[in-house]
């Protein structure tokens, strides 16, 4: 006679009450594995059975088995073709979605200790490159959202991060072959050790170093972009769609953000220095943006031995995405959001 499930579980569950230590912890690494491949099957299976055909747009489908990770497979009768729910999405060629949730849930969980690549990839016994790269798609997905506008008291600042080309291997492609400039160029600047005192002048420090937007409001809503200069175009681009119409922005001495906010009609506290005159009530401060550039300085940036620019942007709004983010909402939109663009465009077509 088959057992049921529920008989099943029970006999598991008498079986592991007997398991010695060793064997237990076993079975938690392999409830831990089926856990994490379950949350990913859901997630995938409830994105699929929201969704027609990334192929043709057709909504008419059938069952047609499933994948090697648990998820259904359909398949669609007017194109023929078969399809689920990551199909599509950057997580298509993942064959192991579990483990990309556990990398989501390291990097966005706030009671987690984010770890490095290669930590990580010890824990997941996966390679540290897998664990880069799905780190990426992350960065991309975050780079997708657009800041909501602050209402209330709003602070914005900018702090600076030296320009870092960790991992470019420039200057190795440059001394194997100095010979030809027009195929591998020496690199436009010395590297830092090779100055006097191990530090380059303040002048070529400033004009080597890439500028980071903070902007907070009162109610803990922060944002933390990487700007490419500190132009007033670049700034007006990333501060406007942030400020609500009824807010008050407050920054220091800096002459773009009055600027700014004259030709946009913005209502403004000019905070020189960062201090308040005795007449300004005590709520008007720059604290706040100060915290999160301080957060960044000691804790976030130091974590990764300071991230090269290519990169900052990501890790910069990977900083800010921890208070409040739920991994497994943000799977679910990484799966979605590229079958949307799909399916809209069969649709539109």
């Amino acid at each position: 006679m088959q057992q049921t499930p529920a008989q099943i579980l029970d006999d598991l569950l008498s079986a592991i009450a007997n398991l010695p230590p060793a064997q237990i912890v076993r079975a938690e690494a392999a409830l831990a594995t089926a856990r994490r491949r379950a949350e990913a099957v859901v997630e995938i299976n409830t994105a699929g059975r929201a969704r027609g055909c990334p192929h043709c747009g057709s909504a008419q489908r059938s069952s047609w088995g499933s994948t090697r990770a648990g998820a259904q497979r359909w398949w669609y009768k007017d194109c023929e073709r078969t399809w689920t729910g990551r199909t599509g999405s950057p997580l298509s060629r993942i064959h192991r979605p579990g483990l990309f949730i556990e990398v989501v849930r390291n990097m966005l969980d706030p009671d987690e200790e984010p770890l490095s690549c290669r930590r990580l990839g010890r824990r997941l016994n996966i390679s540290r490159d897998t664990v880069w790269r799905w780190r990426m798609i992350v960065f991309e997905e975050l780079r997708t959202v657009i800041p909501s506008a602050m209402s209330g008291i709003i602070e914005t600042d900018e702090t600076y991060q030296r320009e870092s080309r960790k991992g470019s291997h420039e200057w190795v492609r440059y001394q194997r072959d100095p010979s030809h400039p027009k195929t591998t160029p020496k690199p436009p600047r010395k590297r830092w050790y090779e100055y006097p005192k191990r530090r380059p002048p303040q002048a070529i420090a400033r004009a080597w170093s890439a500028p980071i937007l903070g902007v907070v409001d009162r109610t803990g809503r922060a944002t933390f972009q990487h700007m490419k200069n500190t132009l007033q175009p670049t700034i007006e681009a990333k501060l406007v769609p942030q400020v609500a119409p009824d807010a008050m922005v407050l920054f220091d001495g800096a002459p773009q953000y009055e600027a700014i906010a004259k030709a946009r009609g913005i209502s403004y506290k000019v905070l020189v220095a960062g201090r308040r005159t005795k007449r300004m009530p005590k709520a008007y401060h720059l604290n706040s943006v100060n915290s999160l550039h301080s957060e960044w300085k000691r804790d976030f940036r130091g974590r990764w031995r300071g991230p090269a620019t290519k990169y900052l942007d990501g890790y910069a709004r990977w900083m800010v995405a921890r208070p409040d983010s739920d991994p497994l909402v943000f799977f679910r939109s990484i799966i979605s959001l590229e079958m949307v663009k799909r399916v809209d465009r069969f649709l539109t077509e």
